[in-house]
């Protein structure tokens, strides 16, 4: 393991919505928006990015990621609708959204986030937006365009998912873009059963 890493914690998205969503990439390809697309296999529910952390910090991290997973119930999402920041008038980001159980996974953001401040790192300053980037855009794009994309897909729903676990990932930049590797898992609790 290098002295550094870059690192990020986030929830894996199961396959069978990942090939939905790359058939959504597809399709808005077919439809002319041009963008730099995020390979299904990169694609995540991001909760915190850490940066560059050195190597030793990543037992920190596991503790913290165990600490706040342990306090909180498994729940589920949908991944539904697509949209992009920060806005339509200069679109930077494509993103498919979520809906469901949101305040659960707001819970899970802040608990991270207090734990991971215990464990030296700094408190994320930006409001929590829940969301699966499907790609990037350079300067220029069509606002306009873009805004008729997203309208278009406003009530599409791509699938649900349960959120089981975070995972500590290590992302390696490539040529052919990021390779993650997961460094360690922290399960939730198990849901309650109705009753």
């Amino acid at each position: 393991m290098p002295s550094t890493l870059r690192a990020f914690v986030a929830v894996e998205i199961p396959g069978d919505l990942l090939k939905t969503l790359e058939a959504v990439q597809s399709e808005l390809r077919r439809r002319g928006v041009r963008a730099r697309w995020v390979r299904p296999e990169s694609m995540h529910l991001t909760l915190k990015f850490l940066g560059n952390i050195p190597a030793g910090h990543v037992a920190g991290v596991t503790d913290a990621l165990q600490s706040a997973a342990g306090r909180l119930g498994a729940f589920r999402l949908t991944a539904a609708g697509i949209g992009v920041f920060p806005g339509v008038r200069r679109p930077r980001v494509l993103w498919a959204g979520l809906s469901g159980a949101i305040a659960a996974l707001a819970q899970l953001q802040r608990e991270l986030d207090d734990r991971l401040v215990v464990a030296g790192f700094s408190r994320e300053l930006r409001d929590f937006h829940g969301h699966l980037t499907l790609g990037r855009f350079s300067a220029g794009v069509d606002g306009g365009r873009i805004a008729d994309v997203v309208a278009s897909y406003a009530s599409t729903i791509f699938g649900g998912f349960e959120v089981r676990e975070v995972v500590l990932f290590q992302s390696d930049l490539q040529p052919q873009g990021p390779v993650h590797t997961a460094l360690a898992r922290a399960k939730l609790l198990a849901p309650a059963s109705p009753g």
